[in-house]
């Protein structure tokens, strides 16, 4: 086809990769605190997954969403940061930094561990596990 990355491109996409699965692994330990019952933690993962992927960069260039005069996508998605992760991974792959995503992403993923750290109660799931049983 004649796409393809540079040789460095792998590995300096790698950072990237692992900043990336940071955030959103805090985004889901976000879910996870604040879902009461371990049977709705799927269903909430998929309000959250699926609307952050699918209003993301990863399927349609941010570009070609303005281009095409979807303006609501286009914001919904600027302000996605799943969006930012891509476009991370995306500039990192060719060697080049996207200021930007970087700070959003590692910005999302610091609030989202630290609302996740607040909201964890080891004592309440122990607690709430004994009365069950």
């Amino acid at each position: 086809m004649g796409y393809g990355l540079p040789d460095y491109g792998y590995l300096t996409a790698i950072p990237a990769i692992l900043l990336a699965g940071l955030m959103l692994g805090a985004i889901g330990l976000v879910v996870s605190v604040y879902t009461p019952q371990i049977e709705n933690f799927a269903g909430m993962m998929n309000f959250v997954v699926f609307p952050m992927f699918f209003l993301s960069s990863a399927l349609y260039p941010l570009w070609k969403l303005r281009e095409a005069g979807a303006d609501i996508v286009y914001w919904l998605s600027v302000v996605n940061p799943f969006t930012h992760a891509v476009e991370l991974i995306r500039f990192a792959a060719y060697g080049k930094l996207n200021l930007v995503s970087l700070g959003v992403v590692a910005g999302c993923a610091l609030v989202a561990f630290l609302l996740a750290a607040r909201g964890y109660d080891p004592q309440a799931g122990a607690i709430r596990r004994v009365k069950r049983d």
